[in-house]
């Protein structure tokens, strides 16, 4: 399946590159892809008012330019889902169980980084060092099976979900600083499979002025993902 996949991939982006100038076909036939599963782990300590540490399946992809055989540039997306609540009490989102959801939210974590990349294995594997900046876009949808007008604790959920987006898309929330570590191993010629450990660093807590609880809002994730080139 890996394979078929490859090969429909490898006929589209020949015949986008068979419309291209000459330039932009070296470009992208430079580019390496990605695909990549990963669990994220979203550090939570608000005691009773919140659900314990979301653990949350994500799917993504990235492309990266080299631009020598240390470095390339990367962009890459990683999209995760999962159910918020509003505590007003709190002032802020908080992750919740279903029972006490308001909210289901889509969240795509869009990055932009430099990849060092080492050789140490003489071919048998490569080692990436990265980090830069990732947006945390997310989409506040209503609470599946709940209507806006149900009220909780005197507030509708269509009040609980506007409080959750002005809360993730106020003051810079979405702004998450990041490092990652990760290893490749060649399958075949043109295919790796390899493994990312990452970090993202909540700089929005900085002007916030809110007063969260230790690691409260930082991320992780462990994901593996395939190479193609």
């Amino acid at each position: 399946m890996i394979f078929s996949c490859r090969r429909l991939a490898a006929v589209l982006m020949g015949l986008i590159l068979a419309a291209m100038p000459l330039q932009a076909q070296s470009f992208f036939k430079n580019i390496d892809w990605t695909v990549r599963g990963s669990v994220l782990f979203f550090p939570e300590n608000n005691g009773p008012a919140s659900a314990p540490m979301p653990i949350l399946p994500s799917l993504g992809g990235g492309a990266s330019y080299p631009l020598s055989k240390l470095l390339a540039l990367e962009v890459s997306l990683d999209l995760y889902a999962t159910t918020y609540d509003y505590d007003f009490t709190l002032d802020r989102a908080v992750p919740a169980n279903d029972e006490f959801r308001a909210a289901f939210v889509v969240g795509s974590i869009l990055a932009f980084q430099p990849v060092f990349r080492f050789y140490p294995g003489e071919g048998k594997f490569t080692i990436r060092a990265f980090g830069g900046l990732a947006l945390d876009l997310r989409i506040i949808f209503r609470a599946y099976n709940l209507a806006d007008s149900e009220v909780y604790e005197g507030h509708t959920l269509l009040e609980y979900r506007k409080a959750i987006g002005s809360y993730f898309w106020g003051k810079g929330r979405f702004i998450f600083p990041f490092l990652g570590y990760g290893m490749d191993f060649p399958i075949t010629d043109g295919l790796d499979l390899g493994f990312d450990l990452r970090a993202w660093f909540p700089l929005w807590r900085i002007w916030s002025g809110e007063k969260l609880p230790g690691i409260d809002s930082f991320r992780f994730g462990i994901g593996f993902r395939l190479g193609f080139k």
